[in-house]
Order: structure tokens, then C-alpha cells, then sequence
């Protein structure tokens, strides 16, 4: 049985502990979302998987398998109206989106297994997008968690 569920769970529970006051979502936006967000599971993209796995077969056993994959993930950060020197904030908002992926860099280093849910879990890449919208910046972080674990037998 693969670990992914019970790691997305982890991951959900991991981002809220390092943003408590910070809206944590469980894959994508089915609701308005705040000036700042976390979306664990989510890729963003109707054409991209919101995980993407590998199995292996270790050593000469059968079993269990060896579980390689990386969950996608977004850090969003929006101030609505921002304007400093009669321009878009972009630099703020930029900021406090690098701010929320550090926060979840902090709890992956204290809790790399994820509770012994998996071998282990860390941050292996990311991609940033600012964009000045019709009501102000915004920047997105999408990043993945790569995975090692072993599948439950």
C-alpha cells in the first residue's frame, strides 16, 4: 500500500504547525482564498499530476517496494492594493512568499521522516511566478517535496 495519503496528511499537518495563523489547504482552492496560502498536494495546472511516483523494487525482494515522489505544492502571498513609492509592491509580496516556503523549510529539516510516515521528505525544486494583477501583486512559489519511503505491505 503506498505511503502517499498518509504523507499528504503529514505534509497538511507539517504546514500548519509552521503557519498557524496562515490558510493551509488540502490540494486546490475549492473556496476564496486569503492574502496568504499554502496548498499541499496541488500542482496548479490541470495538465501536470499533483504527485508523481515511482516504484522500485529493492535489493532481490518482492517486496516492499520502494516509493520515490514528489508531492507539488504552492506558497502564495497577495497584498491586494500594496503600493510603495506610487508603485506595486512586488518586492513585498515576493518576500513574504519566500517567508512561508522558509517556514516549511524549517519544519522539514525538524521533521524529515514526517513522523515516521516516510524515509524521508525535502524540498527539491521550485519555480517562482510574480504577477501585477488588476488588484496588485502577487507571487506563487510552486515547489515539490520529494519522497523516499517504503510502500506498507
Amino acid at each position: 500500500m503506498s505511503t502517499i495519503p498518509a504523507a499528504l496528511d503529514a505534509l497538511v499537518t507539517l504546514a500548519k504547525r509552521a503557519w498557524p495563523d496562515v490558510q493551509v489547504l488540502d490540494g486546490g482552492p475549492t473556496v476564496e482564498v486569503r492574502d496568504d496560502v499554502i496548498a499541499i498536494g496541488y500542482s496548479g495546472s490541470e495538465s501536470q499530476p499533483d504527485v508523481q511516483s515511482t516504484l522500485a523494487r529493492e535489493q532481490l525482494d518482492l517486496e516492499p517496494d520502494m516509493e520515490r515522489y514528489d508531492v507539488m505544492c504552492m506558497a502564495s502571498a497577495w497584498r491586494g492594493d500594496a503600493h510603495r513609492d506610487g508603485q506595486p509592491d512586488a518586492q513585498t509580496v515576493r518576500n513574504r512568499a519566500f517567508e512561508l516556503l522558509a517556514g516549511l523549510r524549517d519544519e522539514l529539516a525538524r521533521d524529515s521522516r514526517l513522523g515516521g510516515t516516510v524515509m524521508m521528505a525535502r524540498l527539491s525544486t521550485l519555480d517562482v511566478t510574480g504577477d501585477q494583477t488588476h488588484n496588485g501583486p502577487v507571487c506563487t512559489v510552486r515547489f515539490q517535496v520529494h519522497i523516499d519511503a517504503f510502500a506498507v505491505a
